[in-house]
């Protein structure tokens, strides 16, 4: 009987289809903004009229505005890994290192507000990441192709990691900068540099 009351309680504490919408509404508002703004140029008020609610609405979801930005910079990063992760787990394993580059760049490339966010959360230190967080899963793939290949283990496949992040930045922020820039076939040259540097010998 307890355990039924328990279980009813917590189920009641479930947020409702309309709460969760609204909260991903607002959240959707967010990243529009600070990706337009930056995170010192966007207050409660504004998300609030952009994402059509009132201002005590948005506290309801939201305890304050650090709270609003560190969901909303979740959202964001979890929805980089769902995308990038279910590509890499459709691939071979050899194929994984060049999938990866592949589909950060797309990923990115078809959501500009996502990836100016993700640049203005790392430039004020809002991303909560380390530095290995970031390589060693790509330095991972990386040796798990290599062993898939019949290659030896790279020797720094830590350098090689940051190497391939520090293209795809690149490639990501110059899309953003210059839109007739061509980032899936710069992409594609991410990809033959690892391929030939990287995962062969």
């Amino acid at each position: 009987m307890a355990q039924d009351l328990a279980e009813e309680k917590s189920y009641d504490r479930r947020p409702s289809f309309t709460q969760r919408a609204r909260r991903a509404q607002i959240i959707e508002s967010t990243i529009e903004l600070l990706a337009e703004h930056g995170f010192s140029g966007v207050s409660l008020s504004q998300i609030a009229d952009r994402a059509g609610v009132t201002k005590p609405t948005v506290l309801y979801h939201f305890t304050d505005k650090a709270n609003l930005v560190s969901c909303t910079y979740r959202s964001v990063l979890d929805a980089m890994v769902e995308s990038v992760g279910n590509a890499i787990d459709a691939a071979e394993v050899a194929d994984r290192p060049s999938v990866y580059v592949r589909a950060m760049v797309a990923h990115f490339v078809n959501r500009p507000s996502h990836a100016r966010l993700t640049i203005e959360a790392l430039t004020h230190g809002e991303g909560g990441t380390g530095s290995s967080e970031r390589w060693k899963p790509v330095a991972e793939l990386i040796d798990a192709a290599r062993r898939t290949r019949g290659a030896e283990a790279a020797s720094e496949s830590r350098t090689a990691a940051l190497i391939i992040g520090g293209a795809i930045d690149a490639v990501v922020a110059e899309a953003l900068e210059d839109p007739d820039f061509d980032a899936i076939a710069a992409s594609e040259e991410i990809v033959s540099l690892v391929e030939q540097r990287f995962l062969t010998g």
